[in-house]
This record gives structure tokens, C-alpha cells and sequence, in this order.
């Protein structure tokens, strides 16, 4: 096939690449209203360090002979607490307590965000969709089944191996090969596989130091960045790190691959054997490489029945800095490589045969549970050299948009370009609050307090700047400057289970939040975002009944354009052409709107614009009416009546002329 290689790097075929965070060869976490909030903060960051340190037992830390990277090794011999990429390093992070995170799920202002839940165990994620826990492509679990379900039913990687006369199968990350920090004889355990977590602001990674099959194997996690559509993209790297070449073949992906059929949380829980008659593996083209995975319809008690058209869909190549990737097949079929082991434990099935024959025999996927497997055939590595298998895990809206999607992201450069701007974008968000001083553990403390916070109440964008007038007003001084807060979602995750979260799968991207979080995770907006004027404090007065109820849900704004001649003006001035112009007249006539349901719309309905999308969007909502918006569920507060007088405070040390 063509993406084999049956010697070095030079011969054509698989091309290695090397890991753009150091050594590969080797081994290698709202701003409140006072200073006391952020001291406090920064001291539980410092604390958590410590935590970390202390949990590795004596003898545990042989970092030098599981050849981490020299830089990453402090005075002592131990690692340090944080990488050159200033991520949290977890040693042997399989063997502590555990814990539980989640990447912020951001794709900036036009992309299209994933939700993804990790843990400490296994290969970390535990769990990612869209929008809600309701769209799952791995089915999200409370913290507590996460952490027995994830090394098995998450991300996997299966290997064979042969270098000279030895040949073996081996599991990376395999919770029966993880170090016991407990265990009187530590020098054993020293013998066994060196595994790290980094934990960075939007990502993180796994990697696992094998030195007696002399392999390095890392694994990096973000949310695809500024794309027109969603996914999680994983990067796994195999690094030979023997003296001599090593033959090598592997499987990498997903145990368990949930299809796309309506709202499924619900039905995954109580009824999931029954569910799986409506489950299918559909196809983009004729070979295994463009897997789509969703239900012929959705199931649902009701006289009209729905097609199912979206799907989910799983991507792979071997990446490549010069030159167009080439797709690997998918392996779908759970029994292909895990035979009659339902616990998912041990691959029975690959264990007996081999990558290519796996690839060239039937696999089924109608009717039950299917997997998501990368398929690496034989690939030869010279000592040092590696090579990087990247995956993309999304949800398209119909079969057809898969081999676009494949296009994009094969192209040369593409999946490392999106690594870095995963980086940098999270760095430009919380910009506001770059902290300089003699202590590097506090500058991160500040920056990730409030980047955490800001998911909570939303980050504040400014919009319907048309004109110079619009550009140097603020929100009270011109009616055509708007505040749009972005990123915000209820605080749902693995160990608050109890919170519906959503997060739209949009351009600007949001969603609700309790009032109370927002509330108080927007004290400080005006002092690090001055135009925004007295916005949050009209808005959340304005939510006030005279019987002193107040909604227990904040959404985001919405907007709305109540002229139907100045609907016909703008669409005339931002389209194209006139069939564009009718259409977005249409949709601005429709009703309320938000920045991300309107460039779905005009997505969808194919109209074309003539300006630039930040132009579209500000000529748009300069025109339009801003509605706050809230969801009446729950009564009074005691607490709110403090946030209001933070909001107010705020507000009268940036403008004190404002208190009358």
C-alpha cells in the first residue's frame, strides 16, 4: 500500500516527524473582585503542586534511567513541576488519586467547539461530544464510573513490534502495567513502563516510556481551533528508542465510537442494548478511511419517524509537513480486534493476526457498538526516529461533507499549525490579565483563574463597530455598540454531574449559565473590557420582578431586527448578490437571532456575502435591537443583592460621572 515503508525515512512513504515539544527520544493546570480572591487562588495552585510532589513515594522518581528529557529534570533528579510549555507535569499520574479536568472547549470566535472530559487513567479522555452530554461521541460518565471505564472504553493503542529476532504485542498505557507507588519494593516498579501526564492550559498530553521494548509513545489532546467545523484531534507519537530498528504496526483510536440519532444520554444508561438495532457504520467512499457512524433514524415513541442524516466521523493519517497526507483505513469492527473479550480488556482478536489482514477482511458494524481504530500498517524505524499518526473525531451534518472535511485537514502542516493556534489562541483570550512578576507559578495562577471564570460568565466581545463614531463610543453612549458574552456554559463536568451543560456547536459559541455564576464571574468585565458601559448592570437589574423572583438561568442575548426596510438595507449592503440579498432579508425578518445561529443560517441556506464576516456581523447588529434573555425556574437569592453592588462598584471606578 502507499503508506507503507519497508525501510528508513528516506525511501518514500511513511515520512516520520518529529514532536514540536522537544525531545521525543525521551520523556518525557474570575479574577474576583479583591486581591484576596487572587492570593488565594495563586496559593492553591502552589498547593496543588506540592500535592503532586508529595503523592510520588520514595524511591519512585527514576526519572534519568526512563530517559526523560534533561530539561524537564530539576536540580534534585526529579521532574519538574511544569515543561518548557508551562504544562502541569504528572509523574506515574496513573498511579495517584484521582482526578478529574476538562480541555475549556474554545475554538475562538469562528470555530466550532467539542466538549471532552479527562481523567487520570488510561489514555485521559473520558468522555467528548457536541453541545450537550445529550450528543456524545464518547459517552460521558460521572467521575466515578470515568475512572473505572476509560483505560478500557476510551482511547486504546495496540502494537506489534519486531526488532531482530524478538517480536511482541504491546499495549502503551495498559492499566496492568501501571507502577504500584505503594509497593515495598520500588526498584521493581521502576522496571516497569515511566508514564507523565502534561496538563497545559488547552491541551494535554500522556506519554508512556517503555524501555524495555525501547518505545516512546505520547499522545496530545485539543479542540480543533477556528474551523467551520468540530472535532477533537488526537496526535500519537511513536518514537523508537532503541539502539537498533524496529519494525512496527498499531491500531490507535476508540474503543467504543457512539453514533449520531437524536438526544442519547438517556437511552445510552437505561436502554443501550436496545438503541443499538438503530445503529450503523456508513461510508463517504468505497474504502475504510472516511467512516460514518450514526442511526437510520432517531428513535423516538412518535407517529412520524426522523431520517438520521448527521453522523459522526473519524479521520487518520500519518502526518506530514511537506506534503498532502494520505487517509488510513479505520477499523470499525469491535470484534476484529477484541474477538470474544466484551469486557474490552485484552484484544483477543489482534493478538491472532495481523494489522494488514484485519484491513483486507469484512468488518460489520450494523446493530451494535462500534470502535474507531486508526490501522498503521508495517512501518520500520531507525533508532531515534518517529512518526505521528493524527486522528480527528467530529460530527458532520450529512455523509457528503466527510471528504471535504478530509481535504482540509490532510493538507500539509495543517494538523501541527492547528496544535500551535490551540495554544496561542487560549494565550491572545487571556491576554488582558498577562501578569509579569518574580514568580512564574503566580503569572499562571491569574491567567488560568481567569480563564476558568470567564467559561462561567462568558468573555465580553464588543460588535457593531460600522464607523469611527461606533469604534471610540462605549455600550451607554451609542445604541449601535453591542456586548456579546462568548465561551460561557454552567459549570457541568465529570464531578458535577448534575449540571446540563451546552455548549453550541457555533461561531461564537455560549451557552446558558446559573445566574448566580454569571453574575460573579462578571464583576471585573468593565475594568479589563471599559467599553462594555453599564451592560451587565442594566441587564441583571433588568431580570428583577416586583415580587422579587429572579431567573435561575442567564442566556445570552439575543438580537433582532423589528424594520422590515432596514432588514431589506443592511441584507442589500453585506450580500453579494440579490437571490443572498432575499434570503438574508428573510432570516433577519425571522425573529431573534444570535452570531451563531445567523452564520449557521446563511451557512445553510447559501447566501453569499460581499464583506468580510467581523463586517457582516457588525453591520448586522448595529441595526438590531439587544434583548437580554433568562429562563424563570427558581426564586430569590439572598447572595445576589452583594453581586449587584460588585457590578455597580465595578462600574463606578472606570465611570464615577455614571452614579446619578
Amino acid at each position: 500500500m502507499s503508506y507503507q515503508n519497508g525501510g528508513s525515512s528516506s525511501g518514500g512513504g511513511y515520512q516520520p516527524i518529529e514532536s514540536s515539544t522537544g525531545s521525543e527520544n525521551g520523556a518525557s493546570a474570575s479574577p474576583g473582585p479583591n486581591l484576596k480572591k487572587w492570593t488565594i487562588g495563586a496559593v492553591a495552585v502552589v498547593v496543588l503542586g506540592l500535592i503532586g510532589v508529595s503523592m510520588a513515594k520514595p524511591g519512585s522518581s527514576h526519572v534519568a534511567q526512563s530517559g526523560a528529557a534533561s530539561s524537564e529534570i530539576s536540580a534534585n533528579g526529579k521532574m519538574k513541576l511544569f515543561d518548557d510549555l508551562h504544562r502541569y507535569v504528572l509523574e506515574d499520574y496513573d498511579a495517584k488519586p484521582t482526578f478529574a479536568s476538562f480541555l475549556p472547549g474554545v475554538a475562538g470566535l469562528y470555530g466550532k467547539p467539542v466538549w471532552s472530559f479527562y481523567v487520570n487513567r488510561g489514555q485521559g479522555v473520558a468522555s467528548f461530544g457536541t453541545k450537550t452530554k445529550d450528543f456524545p461521541m464518547l459517552e460521558f460518565n460521572p467521575a466515578n464510573k470515568a475512572y473505572q471505564l476509560t483505560p478500557f472504553v476510551g482511547f486504546r493503542t495496540f502494537i506489534k513490534t519486531v526488532r531482530g529476532k524478538r517480536s511482541l504485542d504491546y499495549e502503551p498505557f495498559a492499566p496492568s502495567a501501571a507502577r504500584n507507588l505503594e509497593s515495598a519494593d520500588q526498584e521493581a516498579e521502576a522496571e516497569k513502563p515511566k508514564r507523565i501526564m502534561y496538563v497545559g492550559t488547552n491541551e494535554f498530553e500522556v506519554r508512556e516510556i517503555n524501555a524495555d521494548v525501547g518505545l516512546t509513545t505520547s499522545a496530545k489532546t485539543i479542540v480543533l481551533p477556528e474551523e467551520n467545523f468540530a472535532a477533537l484531534v488526537r496526535r500519537v507519537n511513536f518514537t523508537n528508542t532503541g539502539s537498533d530498528s524496529l519494525t512496527l504496526s498499531a491500531l490507535d483510536g476508540l474503543a467504543q465510537m457512539e453514533p449520531v440519532g437524536g438526544k442519547l444520554d438517556w437511552g445510552l444508561k437505561q436502554m443501550s442494548r436496545t438503541l443499538e438495532g438503530w445503529f450503523g457504520v456508513y461510508h463517504a467512499t468505497d474504502d475504510l478511511t472516511m467512516p460514518f457512524y450514526r442511526m437510520s433514524t432517531e428513535p423516538s415513541d412518535e407517529a412520524s419517524v426522523k431520517i438520521e442524516e448527521a453522523g459522526h466521523y473519524c479521520l487518520a493519517f500519518v502526518d506530514s509537513e511537506d506534503k498532502k497526507a494520505d487517509l488510513l483505513p479505520i477499523v470499525y469492527d469491535t470484534s476484529k480486534i477484541f474477538g470474544q473479550n466484551t469486557p474490552l480488556e485484552v484484544p483477543q482478536a489482534f493478538k491472532v493476526t495481523t494489522v494488514s489482514d484485519i484491513v483486507a477482511n469484512p468488518q460489520f458494524g450494523d446493530a451494535k457498538t462500534s470502535s474507531a481504530f486508526a490501522a498503521l500498517e508495517s512501518v520500520e524505524l531507525a533508532p531515534g526516529e518517529s512518526i505521528t499518526v493524527t486522528t480527528f473525531y467530529g460530527r458532520a451534518d450529512h455523509v457528503k461533507e466527510v471528504p471535504k472535511i478530509a481535504k482540509t485537514v490532510t493538507k500539509k502542516g495543517y494538523a501541527s499549525a492547528k496544535f500551535e493556534r490551540a495554544r496561542s489562541l487560549i494565550n491572545e483570550l487571556t491576554a488582558g490579565v498577562e501578569t509579569n512578576t518574580t514568580s512564574k507559578l503566580f503569572d499562571g495562577a491569574i491567567k488560568q483563574m481567569y480563564l476558568d471564570n470567564s467559561l462561567r460568565g462568558g468573555m465580553p466581545h464588543i460588535i457593531g463597530d460600522v464607523d469611527d463614531d461606533a469604534k471610540f463610543s462605549n455600550f451607554d453612549e451609542d445604541e449601535r455598540v453591542k456586548v456579546f458574552h462568548a465561551f460561557s456554559r454552567i459549570h457541568g463536568d465529570l464531578e458535577r454531574d448534575y449540571n446540563a451543560f451546552l455548549i453550541d456547536d457555533t461561531f461564537y459559541s455560549q451557552g446558558p449559565g446559573n445566574y448566580r455564576d454569571v453574575a460573579q464571574n462578571r464583576r471585573e468585565d468593565v475594568t479589563l473590557t471599559p467599553r462594555i458601559g453599564a451592560f451587565n448592570v442594566k441587564m441583571f437589574l433588568s431580570y428583577i420582578q416586583a415580587d422579587g423572583y429572579e431567573p435561575l438561568t442567564v442566556e445570552a442575548v439575543v438580537y433582532m431586527i423589528t424594520n422590515p426596510n432596514v432588514a431589506a438595507t443592511v441584507s442589500g449592503l453585506t450580500t453579494a448578490d440579490p437571490k443572498s440579498a432575499e434570503t438574508l432579508t428573510n432570516i433577519l425578518n425571522g425573529g431573534p437571532f444570535r452570531p451563531g445561529q445567523l452564520f449557521n443560517l446563511i451557512d445553510q441556506l447559501n447566501v453569499t456575502l460581499s464583506v468580510d464576516r467581523e463586517s457582516f456581523l457588525d453591520q448586522v447588529v448595529a441595526e438590531a435591537q439587544n434583548i437580554p434573555m433568562a429562563v424563570y425556574g427558581s426564586g430569590y437569592w439572598a447572595d445576589h443583592w452583594e453581586y449587584y453592588l460588585d457590578l455597580i462598584d465595578s462600574y463606578l471606578a472606570i465611570y464615577p460621572d455614571g452614579e446619578e
